[in-house]
């Protein structure tokens, strides 16, 4: 009976035990990381002889590690950044006409935006070191640019004569869109923050194809001209916007500068 009891108390804390290391999750075989950042583009060669203004902008990244004994992860990022941007003010005018005499003026102030755009999109192939805090990476990358330019005209009127209250907007315009293949290739460092997190810093080289696209200095320059005196909202469409910048074409190599934080999960 002594030893019976002895033996019965270590029984159940050997099935205890069984039992916990048997509900613990087996660490995962895969990781995603998922990236949000801020990004520089920098023109290079023929591309920075047309445009010497640095574009910048925020992006996102997702990367797939099929497994975590594999330094080897697949992905995609985007891009989104402003090369140009400029604010006009207009105001323009109708006459009520009763004959000959001017009964009322109307006044339709105006503003007048318009941005410069370049958005990148790549497939990657990384390879990473699987050291710990410090993970140096090096990408192979393929993909696409796309350059736009859109102006939108606000009503600006206190009577909102040519929108509506909840949205002022009255028509907008694509004066250019331009797409370009590239590849390149990355350095990049993961540095852990804590067990899910870490900065991201990265440069890029893109080889980018031929595309048409507008500088910076164009828009400074834009001229609107409306083709009809607006009475109402339908007065007032995309062809009264008149552009005379001439479009510039040329490869669009770039360094692709990003900074920014990683979830592992």
């Amino acid at each position: 009976m002594r030893l019976t009891l002895p033996i019965f108390i270590s029984a159940c804390i050997l099935t205890s035990n069984l039992q916990a290391q048997s509900t613990i999750a087996p660490p995962a075989n895969t990781s995603v990381l998922f990236n949000i950042n801020f990004d520089l583009g920098i023109p290079m060669n023929e591309f920075k002889t047309y445009n010497d203004e640095v574009a910048a902008g925020g992006g996102f990244s997702l990367f797939f590690q099929p497994s975590n004994k594999i330094p080897v992860l697949v992905g995609f990022d985007m891009a989104f950044m402003g090369n140009g941007h400029k604010t006009q003010h207009e105001t323009l005018t109708a006459d009520i006409v009763a004959g000959t005499t001017v009964i009322e003026t109307l006044y339709f102030p105006m503003r007048v935006e318009t941005y410069n755009m370049i958005t990148t999109g790549d497939v990657h192939l990384r390879v990473q070191s699987p050291t710990n805090f410090f993970k140096p990476y090096l990408d192979g990358m393929v993909g696409f640019n796309h350059f736009g330019t859109n102006t939108s005209v606000y009503d600006e009127s206190e009577e909102y004569y040519l929108s509506e209250e909840d949205n002022p907007l009255i028509t907008s315009s694509q004066q250019n869109s331009s797409w370009s293949l590239n590849y390149g290739g990355a350095l990049g460092m993961l540095v852990q923050l804590n067990e899910n997190i870490f900065l991201d810093v990265r440069c890029a080289y893109t080889f980018g194809g031929e595309a048409e696209y507008y500088v910076e200095d164009d828009i400074e320059n834009w001229e609107i001209e409306f083709n009809t005196v607006p009475t109402s909202q339908d007065d007032v469409s995309d062809e009264d916007i008149d552009i005379s910048a001439i479009k510039k074409q040329s490869h669009t190599d770039m360094i692709m500068g990003t900074i920014g934080l990683t979830f592992k999960f």
